[in-house]
């Protein structure tokens, strides 16, 4: 066995130098060793070399090594630290392992140290490729990411383009849903989800003649009906895709009602998801606050009014009561999208 190592020695010893070396070299490693005294040399070693292990007594004249651990993390290299010492009680060991020491070995059991250094080694090595497949990881995260917001500008856009008079509806949604989740403090993977799900709850409306979609004045009950479809294919669109259960099912459940009278279940509301109850009704407050081909902008008052009268009717309580305050407060208003 013929392994080079290049150490940085902590050591007033010349002496102790030799014996480290001299152990690491009949373990089969082939060693270019520094060594240094005090901080200072450290900091200059580490800044103009590369090292593979740091090995350092416990104490010396002007320096120690809680001292040198200290010089190592502020220097941001990822170098493992072996601890060498004469007396060294177990506390004090505990406490260098919790400060980021790897190992420590005695003076008088020096032909342990390779074993130490080999350990050491290996796992600095598992630790880099750990890092390195979290890194993968991440960026294989990010482009799948990347991809799905592109998936779901793309569908937006379409129903946009098959309903222009409601152009950024969803955008506002999404964002009225989210701060509503927000205040009532729902995690951030069950917001996300939420945001994705608004973003898209119209997305059944591509199967809707586009004539009906911005007819002006009352619609038939025929063409009503029609349009109620609308979630039920927004869920069959989204179910088929790689979103968590949640969106389809906020999709799907978008027009439901507490009391069991919106469609296209007709489910109440301890059968559908917070998620939906809190897209019902950042959807309502969007849609009477803005124009429809049908008549004009009702505005957030009359919308606010809606949702008070029927709060624990139609819409669910909790839901109603974080929107008002958002409104109230004046920590929410609608961006000109």
């Amino acid at each position: 066995m013929d392994i080079p190592i290049r150490v940085l020695i902590i050591e007033d010893s010349q002496r102790d130098v030799a014996l480290e070396v001299r152990a690491l070299e009949a373990a089969g490693y082939r060693v270019t060793c520094t060594s240094v005294e005090t901080a200072a040399e450290m900091k200059a070693a580490l800044a103009g070399q590369a090292f593979d292990i740091v090995i350092s007594d416990h104490s010396l004249p002007q320096f120690d090594a809680p001292g040198a651990l200290a010089v190592l993390k502020q220097s941001g290299l990822d170098i493992p630290f072996i601890i060498i010492s004469g007396a060294i009680g177990e506390e004090t060991a505990v406490a260098l392992m919790k400060a980021g020491a790897d190992d420590y070995v005695m003076k008088d059991r020096l032909p342990r140290l390779a074993s130490a250094v080999k350990h050491a080694l290996k796992d600095a090595e598992n630790q880099r490729e750990r890092k390195l497949a979290e890194e993968k990881l991440l960026k294989s995260y990010e482009s799948l990411k990347k991809a799905l917001d592109d998936a779901i500008k793309t569908m937006v856009k379409i129903v946009e383009l098959r309903d222009p008079y409601t152009a950024g509806h969803q955008q506002k949604v999404a964002d009225l849903a989210t701060a509503i989740a927000a205040e009532m403090k729902l995690e951030e993977t069950r917001i996300e989800q939420l945001r994705t799900a608004a973003l898209i709850h119209d997305i059944g409306k591509m199967y809707i003649p586009s004539d009906i979609l911005s007819k002006p004045g009352k619609l038939a009950d025929i063409e009503f009906n029609l349009i109620k479809t609308h979630s039920q294919y927004g869920y069959d669109i989204v179910k088929g895709m790689d979103f968590p259960g949640a969106v389809a099912q906020a999709v799907l459940q978008h027009h439901e009602r507490i009391d069991g009278s919106g469609y296209p279940g007709g489910i109440k509301g301890e059968d559908t998801l917070l998620e939906s109850k809190i897209l019902v009704v950042a959807d309502v407050i969007e849609a009477m606050a803005s124009n429809r081909p049908y008549r004009p902008a009702l505005g957030i008052d009359k919308a606010l009014e809606e949702i008070t009268r029927n709060k624990g009717k139609l819409y669910d309580a909790g839901v109603v009561d974080a929107c008002l305050e958002l409104f109230k407060s004046g920590r929410f208003e609608f961006k000109v999208v």
